[in-house]
């Protein structure tokens, strides 16, 4: 009896391992067409923006920039002259959970003038859009951004080893890619996240495969619309013209183990 009970313990502690793992490996998506944010899966970002400078660009991030009325997440970015500088709102998200190794997947029309999902409109100076994943300043992170002023995206994989520390360039693998329409409709963007490499996919077509500095940690899955104002990443200010970054669907599949 004693036996048979240590052996059904033992049993489901087994199956209560296999259980939490699979919890924390599940599958995650968003269509975005319930009319506002799921909050289940998402937490809206309310702090100021990357290349954020006093004096130079007041950016931030603020729950007004989302939008959900044309059945997708839309995210604006607003540049107004301010008192100094350039007053840049834009808008971003944040998953609720973090996810690990697999494949994620993006419908995603990158920043740019139009105010209608299928609309004519162009890429800008002045504004970043990325759908990307993060944890803790770069100690897994894994960019697909789009830049305005270059009317092109860059993949980088960074892996920050000490994480006390903020990343360096040293931390990071970056490519171009050369596709420059990202900004006129809408493209399938597929990112496959494994311990060995980084490997990106636009309408099925690989286009990076990266070996070195591959993250490891779980990460947060982000999609963000950023204002700019330097002759930098994502280029100087194009102050009053609104741009706007689409979403249609975002989704993670574990990697498959065996």
């Amino acid at each position: 009896m004693v036996n048979n009970l240590q052996l059904l313990l033992a049993v489901l502690s087994v199956f209560g391992a296999v259980l939490a793992s699979a919890q924390a490996q599940a599958t995650f998506s968003d269509d975005f067409t319930g009319g506002k944010l799921d909050t289940s899966k998402w937490r809206i970002a309310t702090y100021k923006s990357p290349d954020s400078k006093p004096g130079i660009n007041a950016g931030v991030y603020v729950a007004s920039a989302l939008d959900f009325s044309q059945g997708m997440l839309r995210i604006e970015v607003q540049q107004r002259k301010g008192d100094a500088g350039v007053d840049s709102t834009g808008g971003a998200i944040i998953s609720t959970e973090r996810f690990g190794y697999g494949t994620y997947e993006f419908e995603m029309r990158m920043s740019s003038t139009s105010p209608t999902s299928e609309g004519p409109g162009k890429a800008v100076r002045g504004a970043v859009s990325s759908g990307f994943i993060y944890y803790n300043k770069s100690e897994s992170e894994i960019d697909l951004e789009f830049l305005g002023n270059e009317n092109a995206m860059w993949v980088s994989s960074w892996q920050n080893s000490n994480p006390a520390l903020d990343p360096t360039s040293r931390d990071k693998s970056s490519i171009k890619l050369p596709n420059r329409d990202l900004s006129t409709g809408f493209r399938h963007y597929k990112l496959v996240w494994t311990a060995e490499a980084v490997d990106v996919y636009v309408d099925g077509i690989r286009v990076c495969h990266q070996t070195e500095h591959v993250p490891h940690a779980p990460a947060a899955i982000i999609l963000q619309h950023r204002g700019t104002n330097s002759d930098k990443w994502g280029g100087v200010a194009t102050v009053g013209v609104d741009r706007y970054f689409y979403v249609r669907r975002v989704s993670f599949t574990p990697l498959e183990t065996h």
